[in-house]
């Protein structure tokens, strides 16, 4: 498991990911077996959506839902961009323009504040990574680096780049 502690503008940046990818039809199927998968995102976006208004939240993640997470990021700033370059016409992902307005209002009057944003998740996605790659080397150099084991990541401890 992974544990990652958001804070500042995190949460909503996450939240805004999770609308992305649960928005997307089959987002939370097994591309295998087609059926619904064990572990999704859902339960993610409903605990964080409580924490919303909180100094910071807590997610935990198994590897699967950290790898759709990451993934969600970044599709979630793509189509940020193509807000912009749409001037600011829905988007064809349920509920998507509706959140990101909700949860970053200054989009709604200019959607070149998009960008912004975009270029906010670009950094949480390349912080998350960074952040659980380096608690993964500390694990297995003090021997503690088995699959199973909970990694814990202190985001607000990491200076710089916040959005």
């Amino acid at each position: 498991m992974i544990t990652l502690k958001l804070t500042h503008d995190e949460p909503r940046l996450v939240f805004l990911a999770l609308v992305y990818h649960l928005g997307r039809p089959g987002s939370e199927l097994d591309p295998r077996t087609k059926q619904p998968v064990a572990r999704g995102l859902r339960e993610v976006k409903l605990a964080l959506g409580r924490d919303l208004g909180a100094p910071s939240a807590l997610i935990d993640l198994d590897e699967g839902q950290y790898q759709k997470l990451l993934s969600a990021i970044y599709g979630s700033a793509t189509e940020l961009r193509g807000y912009h370059m749409r001037n600011g016409a829905a988007s064809t992902v349920a509920r998507f323009t509706e959140t990101a307005r909700s949860l970053f209002p200054q989009i709604t009057d200019d959607p070149e504040a998009a960008l912004d944003i975009a270029e906010a998740l670009v950094l949480l996605h390349r912080r998350i990574e960074r952040a659980v790659r380096a608690a993964e080397a500390d694990a297995n150099a003090t021997g503690r680096g088995e699959r199973g084991s909970a990694r814990r990541w202190p985001f607000g401890a990491r200076g710089g780049g916040r959005p």
